[in-house]
């Protein structure tokens, strides 16, 4: 602990002298260490030096600045700052004045040192007591403070300070000074902490928290708005150009994968970009600026997860029909509005139909039909996949059930799409053993499609209901298999009797030039190596088909053999011999 600072202020030179004399065993047990000055003058520059007094004896009566001067002036170096009052016996009117003036005690002239003593002793506690206690309370208003605009799991500013920070920016000219505001939020947070738990999710949200500070620059800061939601304000950019290229570096950084608890856990996001500036409006309001960039980030998620998009005003219009659908979604089921179409799966073998896709379509009263690419994203968000994909199962299977009764000597069978937030329900196995038993089915007659994502979060609880379904005897189906995540390495833990090869990968081949074809034998290659069968989606030309067939791929589906089409142009096909 270091000496108590005492500052002596008297022009007597023999004070000096006596008082190093009476201490000197604790100056030199540094418990005391005394400073010097001849008036207030020089103990002021002491004071103001910044080096920190603990407390001030000083004489009344001196030159060029007297005592009672210089206790009027110490509350404005330090308000914890006590002082001790030196005057001549008898002097009642000067002592009155100091104490008046803030003096913490007096002493009389010719000094007592043991009462000097006594009283230093009494100054210095008051002082300390008054210091701990003024710590306690900036370390209490530090904790209000953090509590108040800052989030406790991350450690980052949240929306509070985030909103403060933008109405700063807002005021402060020049009015031509361009920043930006990016909202964050992250796909199928949800799911991932439903199905590993809330301890792992804010694990992901703390992983996440981390990266996203690492992409900035010096002046750009990030902030928690709650829940998966995050904002970063780029204080300076050029142009809009530079913001979407940060834009790009974030979503690269969280495609990676995050290495939590011995798992890998993949995730993206989703950003809105507004800029203060966009042609003639300008913002007056911080909540309007987060408002736009949230228009922007849902007008990207409804476009298909991990992308960005800039605000437009046209986009308020957007959000009001993205609502508008999510209404009538909900009302879809009970008005009839939907309907299931079939698409052939055709063995490479034979060339006859091994099974059908099911297919869900709405038929919108007012617009239509509505392209599943615009409502299943809407549906996943929204968790309205669980009601609508029990919907689909079980209008399958009666129609499964009503084509084994008509075309009893085929052995029919319908793959059937499984969103992951549906494969988490505690109730999947029980429910479609339930309803297999109420239409007479096995479960040799499903196939269930799942999603590559879904491995990936790989916990005893998936697996489990992966190998439950298999007891029933219902074959698993990697859908889109090679697209936006890397699951090569761990197929072999899983259950999984078919891969299906995204559409995007037979798009891409050049038949007559033999390019793109090492990534298809790979798969099929990986796969045969597992006991599992390949089926190619997305087959529109017999050059395709052929190469397919030679590189061994099982089962193909696509636009060469029939779009998806009604049960009633489905059952056609059930009759019909081999496809080719």
């Amino acid at each position: 602990m270091p000496p108590a600072k005492i500052l002596v202020v008297d022009d007597e030179v023999e004070l000096e002298r006596l008082i190093r004399q009476r201490f000197r065993k604790k100056i030199q047990a540094q418990e005391f260490d005394f400073l010097f000055a001849a008036d207030g003058v020089e103990a002021l520059r002491w004071l103001q030096s910044g080096s920190q007094v603990d407390m001030v004896l000083t004489d009344i009566n001196m030159p060029k600045m007297d005592g009672l001067t210089l206790l009027g002036r110490l509350a404005e170096i330090d308000k914890t700052l006590k002082a001790v009052v030196i005057s001549a016996y008898g002097d009642i009117p000067n002592i009155r004045r100091a104490m008046n003036q803030g003096a913490f005690d007096f002493l009389t002239k010719p000094i007592d040192f043991q009462d000097l003593e006594l009283t230093i002793q009494k100054t210095l506690q008051s002082v300390q007591a008054i210091r701990e206690q003024q710590q306690q309370l900036q370390q209490a208003q530090q904790a209000l403070m953090r509590v108040a605009y800052y989030d406790s799991l991350t450690g980052l500013p949240n929306r509070s300070w985030f909103i403060q920070r933008l109405a700063q920016l807002i005021e402060q000219p020049p009015a031509n000074r361009l920043y930006a505001v990016l909202f964050i939020d992250l796909d199928r947070f949800k799911l991932i902490n439903d199905s590993l738990g809330h301890a792992v999710g804010d694990l992901l949200l703390q992983s996440v928290a981390h990266r996203l500070k690492n992409c900035l620059r010096e002046s750009d800061v990030v902030a928690r708005l709650g829940g998966d939601e995050f904002a970063i304000l780029l204080e300076a950019v050029e142009n809009i150009a530079e913001t979407e290229a940060i834009a790009r570096r974030i979503q690269a950084q969280l495609k990676l994968p995050f290495q939590i608890e011995e798992m890998e856990i993949y995730s993206q996001a989703s950003i809105g970009i507004t800029l203060n500036s966009l042609g003639l409006k300008r913002y007056d309001r911080p909540e309007e600026l987060l408002r736009d960039a949230d228009v922007a980030m849902y007008c990207a998620k409804a476009q298909g997860k991990g992308r960005f998009q800039v605000f437009d005003p046209i986009m308020q219009i957007r959000a009001k029909e993205y609502l508008d659908l999510e209404n009538d979604l909900r009302r879809a089921i009970s008005r009839r509005e939907l309907s299931l179409h079939y698409q052939p799966i055709i063995s490479t073998e034979s060339g006859k139909l091994d099974s059908f896709e099911t297919l869900i379509r709405w038929q919108h009263p007012s617009q239509g039909q509505i392209s599943p690419s615009k409502f299943i994203p809407l549906a996943e968000e929204t968790r309205l996949v669980v009601p609508l994909g029990w919907w689909v199962f079980e209008a399958a299977c009666q129609q499964l059930q009503m084509w084994q009764q008509q075309f009893q000597q085929q052995s029919i069978r319908l793959n059937i799409n499984c969103s992951a937030i549906q494969l988490q329900q505690k109730d999947l196995v029980e429910r479609i053993s339930r309803t297999l038993q109420s239409r007479n089915l096995r479960g040799e007659h499903l196939k269930l499609e799942i999603t590559e994502s879904y491995l990936l979060e790989n916990i005893a609880s998936q697996t489990d209901t992966l190998n439950q379904l298999k007891e029933l005897g219902i074959q698993l189906c990697i859908d889109d298999f090679g697209v936006g995540y890397s699951s090569l390495s761990r197929l072999h833990e899983f259950p999984i009797d078919i891969l299906k090869i995204d559409r995007s990968f037979i798009q891409r081949v050049d038949i007559s030039a033999g390019t793109n074809l090492e990534t298809i034998k790979m798969i099929i290659t990986l796969a045969h190596s597992l006991g599992m069968d390949v089926v190619a989606e997305g087959v529109e030309t017999p050059e395709q088909l052929a190469k397919l067939r030679e590189l061994g791929c099982n089962f193909v589906q696509g636009y060469l053999f029939s779009h998806p089409v009604d049960s009633q142009a489905a059952s056609r096909f059930l009759t019909q011999g081999s496809f080719f």
